[in-house]
């Protein structure tokens, strides 16, 4: 019997030894697998999250040249508006394997979808918070067929009233647009609230890529319909803001003389004694100055300094005593000026919308502008010292204008080479004061990498997918 019991215990039991051996073989080799895979996993992840931030940190970088640039350079605009030297490719850190590297970059001024390597300035698109109502309505109907882009639209302040350049609190309305006294980071925040519609604003550039994509080029067959004319149109939001002030300083930086001030010090102003008594003849008979522009060619019956009766006073301000004026004196008690444009960096479109500029008159602005010298686009005085505009075509605009620009918007890439690990950020900076201000900064990096921020040929590559987000 023990025999039998033997027997049949022998190679059998040893199979299913073997078996259970195996068995254990695998689950441990599978377990050791699971664990590779995880530990595999955990060190890829903390790469590429080492790796993004690391872009971030560059991108950062990149925005820091940025508001460097724009600082030292905001009446320059050839400095900040298109500089490869300054703003593309440039090297943060080598290690040996990879190359960290950041470009500022903003869409182009054309409507081709080319990326120029600069910033855009703010002031010279419409500020919504201060624009008058008739101005954006003139950008919309410009800018949509039939217009229409705006609803909720309530009568505005003119030309040296409050909310119209004469300065007020950045960041809430006072022209009665959308919530008139709530802040806005950005103009997109904006458009939520403002009843304009998503294509009026994006126009064809719905995916926000700065690029003239094959379905915005095909009319009604795909989303977003579009005028198929091999042109992009980015809408509205290329030309509008919430962000945009000058400062009351001369060019020196020093503050202005106020005109209806009664201690104001003339005899540091280098002006004509005549100015000095065209604006005390204009106290003794209770005027006031809203603008130094009111003083051109100015002249007027007033009570006489001495004795009575009246005479005539000229103001004594033509072509040559206007830049000093406009630079050393103001009619404003406020030391921000809100949402005026600048006459040397707007386009076309948004010239369009001041009072008395037509279209004709508004490409006669950007074309002479080219070929001014640097010290004549100081002042807002060349439109009438070149002839564009006579004296009252002057003072009808001159309180709506400026010519520095210290708001500013830009896309920061960061990212390696060689490799595909980049962030991009949106941002608009201020540098009004001596320690530059973020404005506004958001994560735009979903929309993709600009293949011209990575490839080896610059100006001529179109950016595909890059960009993100709007202003």
């Amino acid at each position: 019997m023990r025999a039998i019991q033997a027997g049949r215990s022998g190679p059998a039991g040893r199979g299913f030894v073997l078996l259970l051996v195996l068995v254990v073989v695998m689950l441990a080799s599978m377990v050791a697998v699971s664990l590779m895979f995880l530990l595999g996993a955990e060190k890829t992840a903390s790469a590429t999250g080492w790796e993004g931030e690391q872009a971030w940190a560059v991108a950062l970088t990149g925005l820091e040249r940025a508001m460097q640039v724009a600082r030292r350079s905001e009446r320059e605009e050839a400095i900040w508006r298109d500089n490869p030297a300054e703003f593309r490719d440039q090297l943060v850190q080598e290690d040996g394997l990879q190359r960290w590297l950041f470009t500022v970059y903003s869409p182009g001024d054309d409507e081709s979808g080319w990326v120029r390597f600069g910033l855009t300035d703010e002031a010279s698109k419409l500020n919504i918070l201060r624009s008058s109502s008739a101005m954006l309505e003139a950008l919309s109907d410009m800018r949509l067929e039939g217009g229409g882009g705006w609803s909720g639209v309530s009568s505005a302040p003119v030309a040296g009233e409050e909310g119209a350049g004469a300065g007020s609190q950045s960041g809430t309305a006072t022209n009665g647009l959308a919530g008139g006294d709530l802040p806005w980071s950005c103009a997109d925040e904006y458009l939520q609230s403002s009843g304009a519609s998503w294509l009026a604003w994006c126009g064809e550039d719905a995916n926000f890529n700065g690029r003239l994509d094959a379905n915005e080029n095909d009319g009604e067959t795909q989303w977003p319909p579009d005028n198929q004319d091999s042109r992009l149109d980015r809408g509205l939001r290329q030309d509008l803001t919430v962000h945009s002030y000058d400062v009351n300083q001369d060019g020196s930086g020093q503050p202005r003389i106020r005109l209806n001030d009664p201690q104001a010090d003339w005899a540091s102003a280098g002006l004509p004694a005549s100015v000095g008594d065209y604006v005390a003849a204009m106290r003794r008979s209770g005027q006031s100055i809203e603008h130094p522009a009111a003083l051109l060619e100015a002249e007027g019956t007033f009570p006489a300094a001495r004795g009575a009766g009246q005479e005539t006073v000229r103001s004594g301000v033509g072509k040559d005593e206007l830049p000093a004026l406009l630079d050393r004196c103001t009619g404003s008690d406020q030391e921000r000026l809100e949402g005026l444009i600048n006459v040397n960096t707007a386009p076309a479109a948004v010239l369009r919308t001041l009072p008395g500029i037509d279209e004709a008159m508004a490409e006669a602005i950007v074309a002479r502008r080219s070929n001014l010298s640097q010290e004549d686009r100081r002042t807002i005085a060349w439109l009438y010292q070149e002839g564009l505009m006579n004296a009252d075509q002057f003072k009808q605009v001159a309180p709506l204008l400026t010519t520095r620009s210290l708001q500013f918007h830009c896309y920061v890439a960061g990212f390696n080479q060689p490799g595909r690990r980049h962030r991009i950020l949106e941002a608009i900076f201020d540098v009004a004061s001596e320690t530059p201000r973020v404005l506004f900064l958001r994560d735009v990096t979903r929309s993709g990498l600009p293949p011209t921020l990575v490839g080896e040929e610059s100006e001529t590559m179109a950016w595909s997918s890059g960009g993100g987000g709007s202003r």
